[in-house]
């Protein structure tokens, strides 16, 4: 029975890592809708959304087989639990990235501000892009000292994303007119910042699966 439930809970494993590779992929893609203004790039991963929200199902099924089965406990029943939530968190990630590509097709149909208004997103998306990098490899390696390091980093993100909502509020001030643009953008610079913030949850379940200990809602050092 123990081979049996070590076998199918390392298929598990497997298929969260092919999971979070789609994920990646997708904010990767949506990102670049966003940027280049490609409406069709963002059609496309709005509908490849169902895919990853089937396979959210098919391992939630998977994990509650497991559980029923085998009834495992300690560091088995820790393992199991900790695949379950960051298998949701990894289908909330790809949900951020709809919305990201929803904001794509917004702002195709809304007029400009001037340049020196014109949001820069570059550092915020790279920061990201590397949280979530980062973030599959520790899920890959169960990597608990690299997880402490994301969950720092999130600081970062936070302290990006509270500019770009000053950035928001003096543009709309003085361009109300341009008022579509700058809140689609104050809610990009939201999905990004939720998206940094479901990596350090995933990386705290990790966390918790390899050591035991939780470290949720705890400050930071």
């Amino acid at each position: 029975m123990k081979a049996h439930f070590t076998i199918e809970s390392e298929n598990l494993l497997q298929r969260l890592c092919r999971q979070g590779t789609r994920v990646a992929e997708a904010i990767g893609r949506a990102l670049d809708s966003f940027n280049q203004g490609n409406t069709l790039l963002a059609k496309e991963i709005i509908r490849a959304d169902k895919l990853i929200d089937e396979e959210e199902i098919r391992t939630e099924e998977e994990c509650l087989k497991l559980l029923a089965l085998y009834q495992p406990v300690a560091v088995d029943l820790r393992s199991i639990i900790s695949v379950l939530k960051i298998n949701t968190s990894l289908e909330r990630m790809a949900d951020f990235g709809c919305h990201m590509a929803e904001r794509t097709l917004n702002t195709a149909q809304i007029s400009m501000p001037p340049q020196n208004e014109v949001f820069d997103f570059a550092p915020m998306q790279k920061e990201v892009l590397s949280m979530i990098h980062d973030t599959l490899i520790v899920i890959n390696r169960f990597d608990v000292d690299l997880a402490h390091i994301v969950i720092e980093r999130d600081n970062t993100v936070d302290a990006m994303r509270r500019e770009h909502r000053i950035h928001a509020r003096t543009a709309l001030h003085q361009y109300p007119e341009h008022a579509d643009y700058f809140l689609e953008c104050h809610g990009l610079a939201r999905d990004l910042e939720r998206t940094a913030d479901l990596c350090t949850d995933i990386c705290e379940h990790i966390i918790y699966m390899r050591t035991a200990h939780i470290i949720r809602h705890q400050p930071s050092a």
